[in-house]
Formats: C-alpha cells, structure tokens, sequence
C-alpha cells in the first residue's frame, strides 16, 4: 500500500510537468544552493536518517526473537542446508550490526558540541549501501528456498524513502546493488522467462525506489530551506520588532491579550515585559474603539492603518494612531499593532475646536457653532415632530457699564448673566453668543407660554441677585420669543428676525422706563 502511495504521487507529478521538465526542476533545486548552504542541509539531513537508523536498529534487536524462532522453523522443516545458514548469518550480523550501531548513535549524537560530521555521513553511506545490499543478498538466498525477491523490493524502498541521501550517491548504491543483485538472481534462476520476469519486475521497482528517494530527499531540502527561511524571517522580524523607535506591541486575536511588547510600547504603557503574562487582554485599556469590530475588518482586509484610538492606562489617558495587521505568530493569529502618541496633538486640536466652537469670555457656544447647531435641530424637524421656542436676548445697558465702569467690569456683568442662564437651562436646550450684547436661547420641547415662564424665572433671579446690591448697576436684558413647530414654512434667518423684533420693542420699553427713573433721580 505504502509503494502504491508513492507511485500515484509520481503519477500526479507527471501529469502536473513534463518529466524531463521535473526532472531539471529537481536537478536546478540541488545545484543553485552554494556550497555552504549545502552542507548546512547536509548536516541535517544525516541527523535526520542517524535518527531514522536508530529507530530501524531498535526495532531489529526487538524483532531478534522473531527471527530465531523462525530461522529455527525454517531449519526444522528442511531447508536447504546454504540457506539455512547464510540466512541465520545474516540475521546475527543484522542485530550484532544494530547493536554497534546504537553504541555509536550514542557517543556521536552526545553533548558534544562539534560532531564530526564526514564520519556521520560516510557511516550512513556505508549503512545505506550495506542495507540494500543485505536486501539483495537475502532474495538471492531466498532462491535456495521460495524464490520471492520481496526482501529486496521492501528494504530498496524502506533505503529510499527513510534513508536517502545525496541523489548522486543513491544512484551508486542502487546501480552497484541491483547489478549483484541481477547477477546472483541469474546464477542461481535457472528458468530464462522467470529470470526475464524477476529482472524486470526487479528493475522497474529500483527505478521507482531511486525516483522516490529522489522526490524525497527534494523535498527535504525543499522543506528545510523554507524552514530557515522562516527562522531567518523571524529573527529579523523579531530585530526590527524590538529595535522600532515607535510603540509595537502583538496582541491574539481571539482574547486580545498582549503576548509581545517592545520597550517602547512597555514604557508609554508603564508595564514591565516580564509580566506580561499576568497583564488583561487590550480591551481594558481601549475606551472609544471596539476589538470585536477591529477583529471583523482585519478578518476582512488583514490590515487596517491611522485609526485613532484612545487608551487610558493606570488612569493615564492617551491618544494614539493605530496600525493594525493581522499576522500568524507561533502558530496562532494575532493582531501586530504599532501606535504613535498623539496625545498633545489631540489636546491641542481639541483646544483649537473648542476656541473655534465656544465664546473665549462666557464659555458657551459662538455665533458660528450656534447657528449651526440651529440648523440641524431644523433638519431633524423636518423628519420628526419638534417643537421649540427661539428666545433672542439683549443685555440692558452694557454701554453705560462700560463707559461708566470700563470694559473689565462689561465683562464680568456679560460673564455673570450667563453663568445664571446657564444654570437654569436643560443639557437638551441651545444657548450661544450671537455677538456683542446679544444672545440667543432655543428651549426644545417647549410651547410660547411655557418658554415665558422660564423667562419670569430668570427675572426673578436677576432681582433677587440685584437686591443683594453685589454690582454698583441692575443686571437685566429685553428679551423677544418665536415659537416654531414642524411644518411651519420658514427659515433660521426669519425667525430670528422676529424674536429680534419682539426684543427690539420690549428694550424700547425698557429704554422708557430707565430714562424716567434716571430723570427723576
């Protein structure tokens, strides 16, 4: 079954090339490597078949009792005296040959560091000629008795497949072994057409063993290569991994625990590399991006780059640029992550939004974020029931404070009236600087009469904070509504034309009144 195995690969691989054409890729992959490459193979693949030997020797010793019962069978039952005795040779030789082969295994394969390896090789050379030799020999005996030629065809391809070595050496010890092997077959085969029969089964079988050893050994070096290759790769990685002057650290994939971190990544962390075992996966310290999520687009793109993450790590809080790629490491998939802080970066963009969005004096929205915040609140209108009520307001007689207490002290009247709006309103409701002296409320949810008993509130409070007489003038302001709902036809422009004018008339009044009490004082 097993040379059936074999013999459908080398079908397949014929039917993938052209023979001729496989045979040179073969040939190409044994000659490009240099010299040194070549021994480093070499040295492993003698290892590999002293290993395989070792085993073969083991089983033989085992197999000892077997033997000397059957050769006292075979003897019992009159075989013929010669192969009686060359059969009960070759089995002593077998196991005394096993057994020196294991003391030598032991002493060549010990704690020395430097082993002679031109010994190692040329006692496999010597082994793996012997052994299909040995084969040879014991189908030639076996026309003393059976006449089956299977200790030749099975110990060929045990020789081929575990114990190949050099292409050029094995086509020696085939081509040398299979002419005793012919020879002894012709002597002792009588029968011409048995021995044509014999011959060619004998020959096609070789052939097969010394193509298989061939693909094997191919194979072999194919494979080791590639694993250096890999190790190569590895170490480089693993340079550049802990060398990068940027943050690195490999997470797993399923859990996200943190397997690998450079001294970078260990210090922005304030962890140590040697516990990083006991450390929790990444989610712990992600606080605005999802794992889960990151996990589906890398399984989708295998990579992923500039997503801004926040971290938070022992209360320390920082944001960083994030690339993401998905890697196989010690067989596992991971997530090799390299970050760049931008903490300051970030801070200082926040702080610039926050000056482009908020009035430097009050604290609360400019005219610019105002008017747009008012315009999505009309967009979402359009798409759901809303009610709101505009309120437009103007402080009273900041002029006077100005010109009478200068400007610090117009400052701290316009602070101080909006610190009192600001505690009074709902965290849903819209409060910003249209300019100067002039501000603008919207109350969400609210109808025209409810709007207006939150003003009466304010008022109240203006009172009951001038009556404590802590400001040499009275904090007041004129005030005008418009009241919106979904549906209605008008634009942002328009209603504040509005509320302004019903403010306009309301500080008229107020102007009225202040000017008489100013003229009977």
């Amino acid at each position: 079954m097993l040379f059936l195995y074999f013999a459908k690969e080398i079908i397949v691989n014929n039917k993938r090339n052209n023979p001729m054409e496989w045979m040179k890729e073969g040939l190409k992959l044994l000659i490009s490597r240099s010299d040194k490459e070549q021994k480093e193979f070499e040295k492993y693949n003698s290892l590999l078949v002293l290993s395989r030997i070792r085993l073969i020797s083991l089983a033989a010793i085992f197999l000892s009792i077997f033997w000397a019962y059957m050769d006292w069978t075979i003897i019992k039952n009159g075989a013929d005296g010669i192969y009686s005795v060359t059969l009960v040779v070759m089995h002593i030789i077998s196991v005394a040959a096993s057994a020196a082969f294991l003391i030598f295994y032991r002493r060549i394969t010990g704690k020395r560091k430097n082993k002679n390896y031109r010994i190692i090789y040329n006692t496999l050379k010597i082994y793996v000629f012997l052994y299909i030799l040995f084969g040879a020999i014991s189908s030639i005996n076996s026309q003393r008795y059976t006449g089956n030629i299977y200790s030749y065809i099975i110990l060929s391809l045990i020789a081929a497949i575990a114990f190949t070595l050099k292409p050029s050496y094995m086509l020696f010890a085939f081509g040398v072994n299979h002419m005793i092997f012919l020879t002894g077959i012709g002597i002792l085969c009588r029968e011409a057409d048995l021995f044509l029969a014999k011959m060619i089964n004998a020959t096609v079988l070789a052939g097969a063993a010394f193509l298989l050893g061939f693909i094997f050994y191919r194979q072999r070096m194919k494979e080791f290569f590639y694993r250096k290759k890999l190790v190569e790769n590895e170490e480089n990685f693993k340079k550049l991994f802990y060398v990068n002057p940027y943050p690195v650290f490999i997470t797993r994939l399923d859990d996200g625990k943190i397997i690998e971190a450079n001294r970078r990544a260990c210090s922005l962390l304030e962890i140590n590399a040697e516990v990083l075992d006991s450390l929790d996966g990444i989610d712990c310290y992600i606080k605005n991006d999802s794992r889960l999520a990151l996990q589906e687009e890398l399984k989708e793109h295998n990579s992923t780059f500039d997503r801004i993450v926040e971290y938070e790590f022992k209360g320390k809080q920082m944001w960083v640029t994030a690339n993401y790629e998905l890697i196989d490491y010690h067989g596992e998939k991971c997530i090799l992550t390299g970050i760049m802080d931008i903490t300051e970066i970030r801070r200082a963009e926040e702080e610039l939004s926050h000056y482009a969005s908020f009035d430097s004096l009050t604290g609360i929205l400019n005219r610019r974020m105002g008017l747009k915040k008012m315009e999505e609140l009309l967009e979402e209108a359009q798409e759901d029931f809303m009610e709101f009520v505009l309120c437009f307001l103007d402080i009273n007689n900041l002029k006077d404070v100005n010109d009478t207490y200068g400007h610090g002290e117009g400052d701290r009247y316009i602070l101080t009236f909006c610190n009192m709006i600001k505690n009074k309103l709902n965290e849903e409701d819209i409060f910003f600087r249209m300019g100067g002296d002039e501000f603008i409320i919207v109350f969400r949810n609210k109808n025209k009469s409810q709007a207006e008993n939150i003003w009466d509130e304010f008022v109240k409070q203006f009172d009951e904070r001038n009556v404590q007489g802590e400001f040499p003038y009275n904090i007041t302001a004129s005030h005008g509504l418009f009241y919106y709902c979904t549906g209605m036809d008008i634009d942002l422009e328009q209603m504040i034309e509005k509320a302004d004018k019903q403010m306009y008339k309301e500080k008229q009044s107020f102007k009225r009144e202040y000017q008489t009490k100013d003229g009977m004082d």
